[in-house]
């Protein structure tokens, strides 16, 4: 993902996350500075959903790909 990429997802915070993992199904795992994580997923580019833990980022896209229609 290209910093382009992520400023459109992560707005002004993206100078202070670092990218952990992107999914093929959308989902990005962030690390903020202070070491909690934040979460986006592209149906939904300008949510972050902050988490303590890794496992936690994990959860949350675990979550949203859940809630993802059959075939999309």
């Amino acid at each position: 993902m290209g910093s382009e990429q992520l400023s459109e997802r992560t707005g002004d915070l993206s100078g202070d996350l670092s990218v952990v993992r992107s999914t093929g199904s959308g989902c990005l795992i962030l690390r903020e500075r202070s070491g909690r994580y934040a979460v986006s997923h592209e149906r939904a580019p300008q949510q972050l959903l902050r988490v303590a833990t890794l496992a936690g980022a994990y959860a949350a896209c675990h979550g949203w790909e859940r809630d993802e229609p059959a075939g999309a």
